[in-house]
């Protein structure tokens, strides 16, 4: 590891501690609302109507334990980071009752983008589906670090993201999101933030939660429950907690909804320059010009169609008003005598998922603690994807031994010698994908005291998640093409034999008949069906070892460093099936691959009080953070981050943090080996005709971390004439130059067309000039910007004999833009996926609570806002016919009754979610996954509609 001066200064400035130490400090009493603003200490009484920040009283009654939150390492009592963190406590979250923690962290406003189980687009190819991944800013999940106690979660796929099933829930205490580039003081991958889970590792006693719910539609089921054990032993010298949750919940679909009337966007075929008609339409009923028995769309027997056994039905198919492409949109019926694939789209993917968490400490002296924790986690989940729909891309003979006499009278007359087909094939079934997640995580070190003020900690984890994923009923393209190119056999009269058996005999091809939606036999399936399959071992170990304490004392204070090492070791491994690695597969087509990197680091903070009741200010105190790190893939970078919190008058803080940050490709933009599916583009090429091909995505050997530059700056207000209130205001700008990225096909496409000729090598095409295959692999070529504003507001006071906790999170995003070739995309303020990259955000989203608690009930109101918005801001009354998307408030509702049970605490509840049951809105999109869209943007918007849930917690 090469070490430059410049690197030496930085860490030499500036230092962070490791985890154990830290983690005494995060196992202490989470902070009232007030508190959570300023980042500082909890009071001894967290209870409502306990005394507030401000107060000389409050202070006396600090915990005599130390406190931080995840944006600093330095441990010491009554400081206070610069950087912005929101603080979610357990009790917060239980007021929700969501099925899975991630449901409701997903709800803050400074997450957007993230992947849950009701987003499971790209499913197949990532094998993703069920799972939760965060999205911080909407910059990506990769670019969310997310901890556990302080210490990376081994990852649940190959871009490094971590599935939110795997974490031991049950015993979260609070989840801190520091809404910063954190880099420095947690290491790659932290760009856009971190988010870190905070369990309740000294537990004593045994609690336990069983909760069920459904929509009030009758689907998207819920079950869930976890039991918690813990206690002390060896006169408290030592202590044990042991949790374990297990959660279930079922498919909804977006066809069973009154909402999705299959909106989607399809070029006007109205449209000319100059005309004044819009180049896109969003229409309703709008389906691919497809149906399940199959039809010809073009040609002069267009219009022939058949039945469900394979007969001609008519001559004369009633086809849609309009039909662009393969698009077709018209009424209701005409929509009924298509089969549009979006009513295969599930809005709930069924999940199936429980962890085992163990931890045992022990205390070997006075000042020293050995640690050991486990936990083993499993997650399950199946979801549908799409039938082998052709689109008149099957060409059928006029020897075809199927095709109906009619027909080969019709095609004689019409001088014709084949017809194309549009089909579903329904009746190979619909492609489906499943994917089993498991993860083990092992941790053990030791922590203890060098002096009074002076700790230390050493610890080893390790991890591994091994995911398998299968696209079970997945056509094979090849042998499709060869089944129902069928002819009448010369050796068996009134049987059909595949042609491609006349010359080469015993190759084992199955006759199929391309008409009709008839079942297929058991010999067709064997032949034309198969199951993609990809096992999936990633591995991470860590090693670190850190210290922390006073150095000396200046007028103002102790100055606090915290420095050590970490080791990361990761590396991945994959295996196939024989068919995928040869692209033999409709989808999936998954290759083997194997890739490894290393990371040595050195890394710390400083805490630098200057200011301690001056005339000049309450306080001063400055945060100088740096790291050094090596990767084995990529060579030596330096992050930094430098602030200061300033209190120029007891009721006001003023924070600010400038960053540099970094997040290194992951194993799978460097290593994947290639993952094939079809997909559809526009080709400009050939007056945006619909081309059919195999794309590509491999990774990329040449790739270098990404830099980001971050500010923020904030003001807290507690003002001391009202008392439980505050309020704080923080501006965000994170700018990252050499972002990874990924253009889509349509992207390439579209590039290549406008002169960006080193994106035409990546397009493969056939004789006739269409696209036939496309190569997508990350590049660093583009730069990415958040800018906003956060807002949190807290106030907590007694109403009558109970008490009264408001609280709202609002987030204003003024920018995140995209510069890719030369061009800027402005994605703020818009909700349509239109140019392949990142989903939009809206400009304003919000989230409040309003709770009251008197005795042993607690109601509480909840409210989500997402403002008004446009589908794609570029766009004008010439480029879509309909732009502009509604703002939209939900209102979520929580009751909870404690009393007392056999000798325990008990607490029943209902938690109902979209009480008004508002509908989304409108959002077509026009991107890889148009075939399967709910008309809607599912990242944001509630597409399950009203959900009630019911359960009992207990605690002895």
């Amino acid at each position: 590891m090469k070490v430059s001066i410049r690197s030496i200064l930085l860490v030499g400035c500036a230092a962070a501690a490791v985890s154990p130490a830290t983690a005494f400090a995060q196992e202490a009493l989470p902070a009232t609302p007030q508190e959570r603003l300023a980042d500082r200490p909890a009071a001894a009484d967290d209870q409502p109507g306990s005394n507030q920040p401000g107060s000389d009283q409050a202070a006396a009654e600090q915990s005599p334990g130390d406190l931080v939150v995840t944006g600093t390492r330095i441990v010491r009592n009554g400081f206070e980071a610069p950087t912005p963190v929101s603080v979610v406590t357990a009790a917060e979250i239980d007021q929700s009752a969501p099925v899975t923690i991630a449901d409701y962290v997903n709800q803050l406003p400074a997450l957007a983008g993230s992947e849950t189980p009701r987003t499971p687009r790209g499913s197949l190819a990532s094998g993703s589906a069920g799972a939760n991944y965060l999205n911080l800013r909407n910059l990506g999940a990769p670019r969310t670090l997310v901890l556990l106690n302080g210490r990376r979660v081994t990852p649940s796929n190959l871009t490094g993201a971590v599935d939110l099933n795997t974490l031991p829930s049950a015993l979260v205490k609070r989840v801190d999101v520091v809404t910063g580039g954190a880099s420095a003081t947690w290491g790659s991958d932290a760009v856009a933030g971190v988010v870190n889970f905070v369990l309740d590792t000294d537990f004593t006693g045994l609690k336990g939660q069983l909760q069920g719910g459904t929509s009030t539609h009758g689907d998207a089921e819920s079950f869930g429950g976890d039991l918690s054990f813990g206690r002390s032993f060896a006169d408290d010298r030592g202590h044990i907690t042991l949790s374990g949750n297990y959660s279930k919940s079922y498919r909804a679909k977006y066809s069973d909804r009154d909402w999705f009337k299959a909106y989607k966007i399809i070029n006007n075929p109205a449209f000319a320059a100059g005309n004044g008609q819009p180049a896109r339409l969003i229409l309703p009923n709008t389906s691919l010009n497809v149906n399940d028995e199959g039809f010809v769309a073009s040609g002069p027997l267009r219009g022939y169609f058949f039945d469900a056994n394979g007969g001609l039905a008519g001559t004369n198919f009633q086809f849609a008003p309009v039909i662009s492409g393969i698009y077709a949109s018209g009424s209701e019926a005409d929509y009924s005598r298509l089969d549009d694939l979006s009513k295969y789209g599930e809005s709930n993917v069924p999940v199936e998922q429980g962890s085992i968490y163990g931890r045992l400490s022990y205390e070997l002296t006075d000042g020293l603690k050995a640690f050991a924790e486990g936990s083993f986690s499993k997650a399950k989940a199946k979801a549908v994807i799409a039938p082998f729909f052709r689109t008149g891309n099957t060409s059928i003979g006029i020897d075809n031994f199927y095709l109906p006499a009619q027909v080969r009278a019709a095609m004689v007359a019409a001088g014709v010698t084949s017809i194309p087909l549009s089909t579903t094939n329904s009746k190979l079934g619909a492609l489906r994908t499943s994917t089993d997640r498991e993860a083990i995580r092992a941790l053990g070190g030791f922590e203890g005291k060098i002096s009074d003020s002076w700790s230390y900690s050493l610890s080893y984890q390790y991890g591994r998640s091994d995911i398998t994923i299968l696209a079970p009923n997945n056509p094979r393209p090849a042998r499709y093409a060869l089944a129902v190119d069928a002819v009448a056999n010369p050796a068996s009269p009134g049987t059909a034999i595949c042609r491609s058996t006349l010359t080469a005999p015993g190759n084992g091809c199955v006759p199929l008949n391309p008409f009709g939606s008839a079942g297929i036999s058991s010999a067709q399936a064997d032949y034309l069906i198969g199951v993609g399959r990809q096992d999936l071992v990633y591995r991470q170990d860590v090693a670190s070892a850190s210290a922390n304490g006073d150095l000396f004392a200046l007028p103002a204070g102790p100055v606090s460093l915290a420095f050590g090492v970490d080791y990361r070791r990761e590396k991945a491994s994959a295996t196939s099936d024989a068919v995928s690695q040869v692209n033999g597969f409709y989808a999936g087509n998954y290759k083997p691959f194997r890739g490894r990197f290393s990371v040595k680091e050195l890394f710390g903070e400083l805490a630098i009080p200057v200011l301690k009741d001056s005339p000049l200010g309450t306080s001063l105190d400055l945060s100088l953070a740096g790291r050094v790190t090596d990767y084995s893939t990529s060579g030596t970078v330096e992050t930094w981050k430098a602030g200061f919190t300033y209190k120029p008058i007891p009721d006001i803080d003023i924070r600010f943090t400038r960053s540099r940050d970094i997040r290194a490709p992951n194993l799978n933009e460097l290593f994947l080996g290639g993952t094939v599916t079809t997909q559809n583009v526009a080709d400009p090429f050939n007056n945006r005709a619909n081309a059919q091909f195999l794309q590509t995505l491999r990774g990329n050997l040449d790739l270098q971390p990404e830099k980001a530059n971050a500010l923020t700056l904030g003001v807290i207000y507690r003002p001391s004439w009202l008392r439980g209130f505050a309020a704080s205001v923080d501006y965000y700008d994170i700018k990252i130059g050499g972002a990874i990225a990924t253009n889509s096909s349509q992207q390439i496409v579209d590039q290549c067309f406008a002169g960006n000729t080193a994106l035409c090598g990546r397009i493969t095409r056939n004789a006739a000039n269409v696209i036939t295959g496309i190569l997508l692999q990350p590049f660093n070529a583009r730069s990415e910007r958040a800018r906003g504003i956060d807002f949190e507001l807290s106030y907590r006071t007694d109403v009558g004999a109970g008490t009264l906790d408001l609280r709202t999170l609002l987030n204003y995003t003024d920018k995140l833009d995209i510069l890719s070739a030369g061009a800027t995309v402005n994605r703020a303020g818009e909700v349509g996926n239109n140019a392949g990259a990142a989903e939009g955000v809206p400009s304003w989203r919000a989230f409040a609570t309003a709770t009251y608690s008197q005795g042993p009930a607690t109601a509480q109101l909840k409210g989500r806002f997402i403002g008004a918005s446009q589908i794609e801001q570029n766009w004008g009354p010439l480029d879509i016919n309909r732009n502009h998307v509604p703002a939209i408030f939900y209102m979520d509702a929580y009751i909870g009754y404690k009393l007392k049970i056999a000798g325990g605490d008990s607490e029943l509840f209902v938690a109902m979610d979209n009480v008004l049951d508002k509908d989304p809105p409108v959002v077509a999109s026009q991107d890889n996954a148009n075939v399967l869209t709910s008309g809607t943007n599912v990242l944001l918007y509630d597409i399950i509609g009203r959900s009630v849930r019911a359960g009992v917690r207990f605690s002895f």
